[in-house]
């Protein structure tokens, strides 16, 4: 099913299959640091370290839609292209199918990151003192 979205979107979704599993790398890490670390284990861990998905995250609610809108554009252009002379269906739904497989994988990438950027924020949310 996978690769049939990664055909249909081209090129561009090569990019975003590399945003999506390095999100999912991230995510992971995180998991483990924050909710094993914090919350099972009793450890202290500094604040620093609780919020470095601060730094992160932001790339991944930023890049991934842009590489869908330039998916998008890219799309346009072909469907636009196969119209140029005549009439032709099947080229310009291939266009189009590049646009809209790259603007959702690009928006489901930054949705996710957003999401959960809040979600570690709760869970490793530090009372001020430092201290739980």
């Amino acid at each position: 099913m996978l690769w049939r979205y990664m055909e249909m979107g081209g090129p561009l979704m090569w990019p975003l299959l590399a945003c999506s599993v390095l999100l999912g790398a991230v995510l992971f890490e995180r998991a483990l640091t924050v909710l094993i670390g914090k919350r099972l284990l009793r450890r202290r861990l500094s604040s620093e370290r609780l919020s470095s998905h601060r730094r992160v995250l932001p790339f991944f609610t930023d890049v991934p839609p842009s590489i869908g809108l330039l998916g998008t554009v890219v799309g346009v252009a072909d469907s636009l292209g196969a119209v140029s002379g005549r009439l032709d269906v099947g080229a310009m739904s291939a266009g189009l199918g590049v646009a809209i497989v790259t603007t959702i994988f690009g928006l489901g990438i930054a949705i996710v990151a957003s999401a959960s950027g809040f979600a570690l924020d709760i869970v490793g949310r530090v009372p001020e003192g430092g201290r739980r």
